[in-house]
């Protein structure tokens, strides 16, 4: 299946108006008639729809200055530092930095970079010419921190009306990746339309394991002075080939029975809501066994129903993470979120897949067993 894009957005603008001075930059400063930089924060879900940006969320932002005349495209290493790592928290109703002002000069004009949240700023640095370095960034550790890395804002001189918002149009977005679901149907009704009622001849699958296993979850993101949305802007990770392979398990229960639908799936659910992931590319495994690689295994029954009771047969099944990718050229990509669906079939002698890849939306990868 083709790759379906969807833009997961989250906009910020800077707002405000004030009047006290510039403090030491080697910038010169603006009078005191000049705007306020401060920040005022709206997000964006997927149908481009206003909603509030979490408010427990500060974020980091640089500005970098240029005079008039040049460019952020050409001349971006002669910038000058005029914010410089400065923490954007919301303060009396206002996204702003709580220890300083910063105003708009009166010539020249300003380059924004930005991520999120600020509490990866230990991890993180900002740099003219090589944009956002987040080094050694260890996922399994922050399964909860959901990184974040804005478009670069170029050749601003003042705050812009955007909708119903003046600033700076600034817009974030997620980089790293999520499985956010399993779901599960039959390849055809092998329990003859006799679902918990059960007779001779019928067939029933139960779920017994979901294990995601053997993933390197620590890396470090590389952007560029001009991050953006196109391919060779979203910037990328580079897994670190020494760190320890983390394993994730899903489901491990009393079993889940597989009702077959042609409308809808069974969602298996456990004690996860999400396992975030460190977008890579998956080497090829050749002819290695795949429970030897990063792989997705699969513990499930199939149950028998007779005259005379039930037969079980338990079964285990693993796909590697190369091969479960395949339509993605074998990677996971940023910015992602994933739905694995999985389709029982009897008269299936391989494992099969077609995922898709969407942004930060339901995206599905069907495996057939």
């Amino acid at each position: 299946m083709k790759e379906m894009k969807r833009f997961g957005k989250i906009a910020i603008w800077s707002l405000c108006f004030a009047t006290l001075p510039l403090s030491c930059t080697k910038v010169e400063q603006s009078e005191p008639t000049q705007a306020q930089i401060c920040y005022n924060v709206v997000q964006y879900n997927q149908t481009k729809a206003a909603g509030e940006y979490p408010t427990n969320v500060p974020f980091v932002s640089s500005a970098f200055y240029l005079e008039d005349g040049k460019t952020w495209a050409a001349n971006h290493s002669e910038a000058k530092a005029y914010i410089e790592n400065a923490t954007i928290s919301y303060v009396d109703g206002l996204w702003k930095d709580a220890t300083r002002s910063y105003y708009w000069p009166h010539t020249g004009k300003l380059n924004f970079l930005s991520y999120s949240p600020a509490a990866i700023q230990p991890k993180t640095k900002i740099d003219k010419d090589t944009g956002i370095t987040i080094t050694g960034w260890d996922v399994n550790a922050n399964q909860n921190i959901d990184i974040m890395v804005a478009d670069v804002q170029t050749e601003q001189t003042s705050n812009q009306n955007v909708g119903l918002y003046t600033g700076v149009p600034t817009i974030f977005r997620h980089k790293l990746s999520q499985i956010v679901g399993f779901e599960f149907n039959t390849f055809e009704d092998y329990a003859n339309g006799h679902n918990g009622s059960y007779q001779d001849g019928d067939v029933v699958f139960i779920v017994n394991e979901i294990q995601i296993c053997k993933l390197i979850q620590k890396g470090t993101y590389y952007s560029s002075y001009d991050v953006g949305t196109a391919v060779a802007k979203i910037g990328a990770w580079i897994p670190d080939g020494s760190a320890v392979a983390s394993s994730y398990t899903w489901y491990n229960g009393s079993g889940k029975e597989v009702l077959y639908s042609t409308s809808s799936m069974t969602p298996v659910t456990g004690g996860l809501s999400h396992i975030m992931l460190l977008p890579q590319t998956f080497a090829n495994p050749g002819e290695a066994d795949p429970s030897t690689v990063p792989h997705l295994k699969l513990v499930y029954t199939q149950r028998s129903y007779t005259s005379g009771g039930t037969s079980d047969v338990q079964k285990t099944a693993y796909v590697s993470l190369y091969d479960l990718f395949q339509s993605s050229a074998n990677k996971i990509n940023i910015n992602r979120q994933i739905k694995v669906r999985i389709t029982f079939n009897r008269q299936a002698d391989l494992i099969t897949w077609a995922p898709d890849q969407e942004e930060w939306s339901d995206s599905e990868f069907s495996v057939i067993i």
